[in-house]
């Protein structure tokens, strides 16, 4: 969002039609940036952000979301005092648990046969 990687919840997808043209739309809930304590101290690993609800919706193309994450929460010290709950940034959570677990699966890839999850695994690292 105006060049800046934002985070958020999606509610609902819609498909907003005027006339003959459609658009592809996410309601969305953003959580706040990243606590800058946090970010600093983990050389830009730990994205620690607090949930806002309601209270940050905003409507945005569904072709403008980059990725889907999972948002852990936790409560993380911060300059030496407990801070709210944040949630925590983590990418590809079920395939890393899944080639951690030493887990292989096959994927039926759409008109391509099976492709094994190992390999897709070694391409994203």
């Amino acid at each position: 969002m105006n060049g800046k990687i934002c985070i958020g919840e999606v509610y609902f997808f819609i498909l907003f039609r005027v006339q003959e043209q459609k658009f592809p739309l996410a309601l969305i809930s953003l959580y706040s940036r990243p606590c800058p304590v946090l970010l600093k101290l983990s050389v830009n690993t730990l994205w620690s952000c607090k949930y806002q609800g309601d209270s940050a919706l905003i409507i945005i193309d569904v072709k403008s979301i980059q990725s889907v994450v999972a948002m852990i929460p936790h409560v993380p010290l911060i300059d030496r005092r407990q801070a709210s709950e944040h949630f925590f940034l983590v990418k590809k959570p079920g395939l890393d648990v899944t080639v951690m677990a030493g887990m292989e699966e096959e994927i039926q890839a759409e008109g391509t046969g099976t492709v094994n999850i190992d390999s897709i695994a070694s391409t994203m690292e």
